[in-house]
């Protein structure tokens, strides 16, 4: 009997997450082919591990690193695929200060300048260094704290602060020249 309310328990927990869970993986894992079967996966390990949790704790930020851990492990087993525009650029946060950059124009209009971007958003998030890609993801679509994300990840929170400001400023830098780019800014 104390089985069957574990899984009550256990599915009750999931299912509010069960959304984020498949987005956050969709972003990270590089063979996008396998990111239903790294889920499914992740979700058996913390159905095994559930009798471990602990009541009364962030259900989300533990399914979560679990999740986080499998990504890792998979994506470091089968290696990077995919090959980026922006992989041998060098970012220097100067040169975002020193260009005169058209965020104003894409502020007016930011309607016009994402019907222009399609798929290079995603190249643009998957160009981020993988941490840097995280913290964001988390913080700002999956609206976990910067404490929860330097928990799941183990670094320290003034790196998870870090690593979500840089990965603005490059997303910033790179979507902006994409729009001028494509004409879609002044």
């Amino acid at each position: 009997m104390a089985g069957r309310r574990d899984k009550a328990k256990f599915l009750s927990l999931l299912q509010p997450n069960r959304d984020s869970l498949y987005r956050f993986a969709a972003r990270n894992v590089w063979n996008k082919d396998q990111v239903t079967d790294i889920l499914q996966d992740a979700v058996m390990t913390a159905w095994t591990q559930f009798p471990r949790f602990e009541e009364g704790t962030n259900f989300r930020a533990w399914v979560f690193k679990i999740l986080l851990n499998t990504i890792y492990r998979y994506n470091r087993k089968h290696g990077r695929s995919k090959e980026h525009a922006f992989e041998d650029e060098v970012f220097n946060v100067e040169n975002v200060a020193e260009k005169s950059p058209p965020w104003p124009s894409i502020l007016q209009e930011p309607e016009r300048v994402m019907q222009g971007l399609d798929d290079r958003l995603v190249t643009a998030l998957e160009t981020l260094a993988p941490t840097e890609r995280h913290c964001f993801l988390l913080r700002l679509l999956e609206d976990f704290s910067y404490k929860e994300i330097s928990d799941q990840l183990n670094i320290p929170i003034g790196t998870v602060m870090s690593h979500v400001y840089r990965a603005r400023l490059k997303l910033r830098e790179r979507l902006a020249a994409l729009a001028a780019e494509e004409g879609l800014v002044k």
